[in-house]
């Protein structure tokens, strides 16, 4: 079975929660006995992966590009050379299935649907559409759409992460329901993870962690409404703010977002910034609770993070987390927007170490159960297997050619 993934980010470039989901899932599939090989659109210098290649580089005779440490060949490429690199390299390398994470990059899988009539498959890492409407994000998101529903309307397969995910998916999109199928996420299980389960709470100052982007869908503003109820009950706790733009500094977050009414607490609030992966992991490490605040959260890869490291949850019942978590069993749900429910379930856990210890280790047997990669492969394997059935004709058949 061969593979090939369209995606914009892949470790080490990674800017969100798609890199460290198409990273994942690469290198499962590549362990689980797949032939598989990324096609790396855009800014990818600093990943390691050399200068892109043009479509006159791309021969069935050569591993194009550099591979990755588990064996994955990556193919560099600019947005100007996508589209053509990306038709010789399924022309070359013949693939079963054409793999698409990230909409921007419709127009590459279009024209390989086109051209040669490989099986496209699309996951839905978040809809632009649910983003503005639920999230209140930019009108950008709506002008975005189009391209977006384009993809998921023509994808012979369109994966959601969830089942809220689903819902959303064919209310947009009514006509292709019989298309859909629902494959979270999952995670590694590092070593380092391993070695960081411990009993929270062995520090004086408990530590609440918030990690992700600083937009309104993911709750900041709620967070930091919350923050003076929390400290007035729990003064010795501590929040770390993790996130912003590529490279993006503490100090200069701490500028930007620092509300006025926070700042007699400026000393129990850090700003972290933007962090690359291995320095983010150690907040994990040193965390004694995580909070998940959105309003529309399609998944959630925190919420596995913090799962793997026995971190207590604090999450809005929303989407994936609702979905992952079991309230009051591996995490704390509270509704979306609600304020003082945030403030009281952050108290609960900041207030009872007990808790938080029971929490975070059924959130680690959890995980493991559940959410790790060698199984969420398989259930990806399964769709791929559709794909390569006479019995399920692709969605664009009346386009393609012999």
């Amino acid at each position: 079975m061969r593979i090939l993934h369209l995606t914009t980010e892949f470790p080490p470039v990674i800017y969100g929660g798609l890199g460290t989901a198409v990273g994942g899932l690469v290198t499962a599939s590549a362990r689980a006995g797949m032939a598989v090989r990324v096609l790396l659109v855009g800014e990818t210098g600093l990943g390691g992966y050399g200068q892109p290649i043009s479509a006159e580089q791309v021969r069935a005779d050569q591993e194009e590009g550099v591979a990755d440490p588990a064996g994955v060949s990556i193919v560099s490429v600019s947005w100007y050379d996508a589209q053509e690199v990306g038709i010789r390299l399924v022309e070359q390398w013949q693939p079963d299935v054409v793999h698409l994470h990230a909409f921007w990059l419709w127009p590459v899988a279009r024209a390989i649907q086109e051209r040669v009539g490989t099986p496209l498959v699309y996951t839905v890492h978040s809809l632009d559409r649910a983003e503005y409407e639920l999230g209140q994000g930019p009108p950008e998101c709506l002008t975005q759409w189009e391209m977006q529903a384009a993809a998921i309307t023509t994808a012979d397969r369109v994966i959601a992460l969830s089942r809220s995910e689903k819902e959303l998916l064919m209310q947009y999109c009514p006509g292709v329901r019989d298309r859909v199928r629902i494959v979270g996420n999952g995670i590694a299980d590092p070593s380092r993870a391993q070695g960081a389960r411990r009993e929270n709470g062995r520090s004086e100052h408990v530590q609440v962690l918030y990690i992700g982007r600083f937009v309104e869908r993911k709750g900041i503003g709620d967070l930091f409404s919350a923050i003076p109820s929390v400290l007035a009950r729990a003064p010795a706790s501590r929040f770390i703010l993790i996130g912003g733009h590529r490279h993006c500094s503490g100090a200069e977050m701490e500028r930007r977002w620092l509300p006025p009414a926070l700042s007699p607490y400026r000393s129990q609030i850090s700003f972290m910034g933007w962090l690359a992966p291995d320095e983010a992991e150690e907040w994990y490490d040193s965390a004694d609770v995580l909070v998940v605040p959105s309003w529309y959260e399609p998944f959630g890869m925190v919420i596995l993070e913090g799962m793997l490291h026995g971190l207590p949850i604090v999450a809005s019942a929303i989407g994936g987390p609702a979905e992952i978590l079991e309230h009051e069993r591996t995490g704390l749900l509270f509704p979306p927007r609600d304020v003082e429910a945030l403030a009281c379930a952050l108290l609960r856990f900041v207030e009872n170490p007990a808790q938080r210890r029971n929490i975070g280790t059924a959130a680690v047997e959890e995980v493991h159960r559940e959410w790790l990669w060698s199984r969420i492969v398989e259930k990806m394997r399964c769709v791929y297997q559709e794909m390569m059935s006479p019995k399920h004709p692709p969605a664009m058949s009346g386009l393609r050619t012999s």
